[in-house]
């Protein structure tokens, strides 16, 4: 059993590559075939668990739209997850790492920037543990010329994760971008969890 402060089952449940290929192939208007793929941090990376996610279109792994770090922080009676994402001019040194961890001892703090209002809080459910974006609707993004802000939230277990990625504009907060059509159901394909260092 776990606990919401759990931070290294949170970090060995993360680690691995997650596939929503049967969700896509079910109903392909709908979903894209997506893969999620996070691997662990050395620990002396953030003094704590981490880790490193690349998310992809399944048609091209080595081209990711998104690239992030997540520090796993216990804070009181729960986990934030401090997100972070490497500066335009260092997405080079950072694309592909997570499928070839070798590239990673050549990470540095210097190439990232702080991701302000857009930290997960994470708290075990009893079976499972739960995330969602922080309050205040301060992660904004730009898409299609247009200011949005995450409505994000995420459920994940040993073997899966759910999630949602929305855009929602600030003022009306009417869905602009993302998972109109509900979660995102993803499947663990490929398990990373025994590189999770003890900390």
């Amino acid at each position: 059993m776990s606990h919401s402060t759990d931070a290294h089952t949170l970090a060995r449940w993360m680690a691995g590559e997650f596939s929503n290929e049967a969700q896509a192939l079910a109903n392909p208007p709908l979903w894209a075939h997506i893969k999620v793929c996070m691997r662990p941090l050395p620990n002396q990376f953030f003094d704590g668990y981490g880790l490193y996610l690349e998310q992809a279109y399944s048609s091209d792994t080595s081209a990711p739209y998104r690239l992030r770090l997540f520090h796993i922080k216990p804070v009181d009676d729960h986990m934030e997850l401090v997100h972070y994402k490497p500066k335009d001019d260092a997405k080079t040194k950072y694309m592909g790492a997570a499928r070839n961890p070798a590239m990673m001892q050549h990470f540095d703090m210097a190439d990232l920037d702080p991701m302000p209002g857009c930290d997960m809080i994470v708290t075990w459910s009893g079976t499972s543990f739960k995330g969602t974006v922080q309050a205040g609707k301060g992660c904004r993004v730009v898409r299609y010329n247009k200011e949005s802000y995450l409505d994000n939230s995420f459920e994940i277990t040993d073997n899966a994760l759910i999630s949602i990625d929305r855009g929602r504009d600030p003022v009306t907060n009417e869905i602009l971008w993302g998972s109109l059509a509900g979660a995102f159901e993803f499947e663990k394909i490929n398990n990373f969890s025994g590189e999770v260092q003890p900390h």
